[in-house]
């Protein structure tokens, strides 16, 4: 909640707003969240190699989302698909230049407007619905 030369946070002014406000917000970043998992799934590359250490399309089906802070204010979302031999690869696959298979961050890049305008347009109706 601190302020750097005139940022004021997004916490800050939802608790302004009041608690229908920030409720409000919060339900639409989970909406988000779950849009920004359906994207990565459908951006996940599923492994058509002969490698039995890796099982096809575990990968795709690992990706999910995690309540971050239990406020609800952050979620991670994660894909943490492990080998038959224990390496977790979805990292390996999303940052790897020899693999070069992005599909989390473009995920949440192709998202990203889309869950501002909806955030946005929920804390809006909230202040509607309070009369505000």
């Amino acid at each position: 909640m601190a302020r750097y030369r005139g940022f004021v946070s997004a916490e800050k002014i939802l608790s302004e707003l009041g608690a229908e406000a920030t409720t409000a917000a919060k339900e639409a970043l989970a909406h988000g969240a779950d849009d920004v998992v359906a994207e990565a799934k459908n951006r996940c590359p599923v492994y058509t190699g002969t490698d039995k250490r890796v099982v096809k399309g575990a990968l795709r089906d690992s990706i999910h989302k995690r309540l971050r802070r239990k406020d609800g204010s952050v979620w991670r979302i994660a894909a943490d698909a492990e080998s038959q031999d224990g390496v977790f690869y979805g990292v390996l696959v999303e940052f790897s230049p020899r693999i070069n298979k992005p599909f989390l961050y473009p995920a949440l890049d192709a998202e990203r407007e889309a869950i501002k305008k909806n955030i946005v347009e929920a804390v809006k109706a909230a202040l509607r619905r309070e009369g505000r």
